[in-house]
């Protein structure tokens, strides 16, 4: 399915001040008075990037969040490298390591080689993940809370032509 997103607006510049990622009300400025404000956000790529700024969203009140992914079975070609910190520092079960690699050798088009692994230490390992299972758990991480996910490629954009930036 191809997407043209049609007049994507995100509201004011209110919309990304702390207190919208807070989960409190904006104040309006002009009344003094409380508004819950509502915004729709399209994150646009479902891979770990994606897939995390959607959970982030979809976590605030106020936010409906979707996430668009040309292929949600995608299994990508790179290495799928993640460092053990990142693994605690996203909460990402260990499970969706598939192998535990402590020293590897990278050479680049022009042949220059680096030794990765040599600073670990013996308990530490670089854990290497089939992208289709993170990227899968990152999402459905995210679906789980409240995002929607739209399989989609997004060829283009419309901005409003009377749409103001502030």
């Amino acid at each position: 399915m191809k997407l043209a997103i049609a007049s994507l607006v995100l509201g004011s510049a209110a919309a990304f001040s702390p207190s919208a990622f807070s989960g409190t009300a904006l104040s309006a400025a002009s009344n003094g008075a409380t508004m819950d404000m509502r915004y729709k956000v399209a994150v646009i790529g479902g891979g770990p990037s994606g897939a995390c700024a959607a959970e982030i969203f979809a976590q605030e009140k106020g936010i409906d969040t979707v996430l668009i992914e040309r292929k949600m079975d995608n299994a990508k070609p790179c290495g799928g490298a993640i460092p053990l910190c990142m693994i605690g520092e996203f909460d990402i079960p260990e499970s969706t390591v598939d192998r535990k690699v402590r020293k590897m050798k990278l050479i680049s088009p022009t042949n220059v080689e680096v030794d990765i692994g040599d600073t670990l230490q013996p308990n530490e390992y670089i854990g290497m993940c089939r992208r289709e299972i993170l990227d899968k758990y990152l999402r459905d991480r995210a679906i789980s809370y409240g995002a929607e996910a739209i399989q989609g490629l997004v060829t283009k954009i419309d901005v409003p032509e009377d749409h103001k930036e502030t």
